[in-house]
């Protein structure tokens, strides 16, 4: 880190009482999980399915499938991520890669291309064209059951995809969802506790850190 950078740094933690609140909780967030995307999960069985909402390059689902043995579906709208995934997992039947975003309509997405922070919602520098597809009729067209498993980092795309699932009555297929939410306006504040108090009529918090990572399993599940 330069020292431009680490200045800027101790000075928002001297100033920002939100920035030093959100460091807090990602440190808790590491030592509780560690530093990569959360992937413990108890009671998932072989060939259950699960689903990798927001791919990049398909290490969670390599993680999933080398510790449960399950099936997993990848979603990943960037085009060169979703070829990456398609190549790496060509000769797996235990991997079934999407070129395509989930969310509540059919439309073409502009992503930034800044590698696993390509957003839909940041389009400063260089694009690239994905698209996105109902997940209605997604989830129809490939016949999904139960999900025992989901874990959705799509940077901001959350706040369009779960009220779809939730108004859908698809979120009930979800026994585990692991959600990571992003701000980047003070509003995603308000649009985060809205789809929170929404999930909780199916679901409970199992843990929750705050715009890093949340977890969340069916009521009828249990702990």
């Amino acid at each position: 880190m330069s020292l431009k950078s680490e200045v800027s740094k101790m000075w928002r933690i001297l100033t920002d009482p939100a920035y030093r609140a959100f460091r807090s909780d990602y440190k808790a967030f590491r030592r509780a999980h560690g530093r990569g995307t959360p992937s413990g999960y108890t009671g998932l069985l072989p060939g259950q399915t699960v689903l990798d909402i927001g791919g990049y390059v398909g290490d969670w689902a390599e993680t999933m499938t080398a510790r449960y043995a399950v099936t997993v579906h990848t979603f990943e709208p960037h085009p060169r991520f979703a070829s990456m995934i398609k190549e790496r997992f060509a000769d797996r039947t235990d991997v079934i890669s999407h070129d395509f975003a989930i969310g509540s309509t059919n439309a073409e997405l502009i992503l930034s291309d800044d590698e696993n922070a390509s957003s839909a919602f940041v389009t400063d520098g260089p694009t690239a064209t994905g698209y996105v597809r109902d997940v209605v009729s997604v989830f129809e067209e490939l016949t999904l059951g139960q999900i025992a498993a989901a874990k959705m980092n799509i940077e901001g795309g959350e706040y369009d995809l779960l009220p779809a699932l939730i108004d859908a009555g698809l979120i009930a297929k979800f026994d585990r969802l692991t959600v990571q939410f992003h701000k980047f306006s003070e509003g995603d504040r308000t649009r985060r506790d809205d789809i929170r108090k929404a999930l909780a009529q199916t679901h409970h918090c199992v843990w929750c850190y705050p715009f890093i990572w949340e977890e969340w399993h069916l009521k009828e599940l249990g702990a």
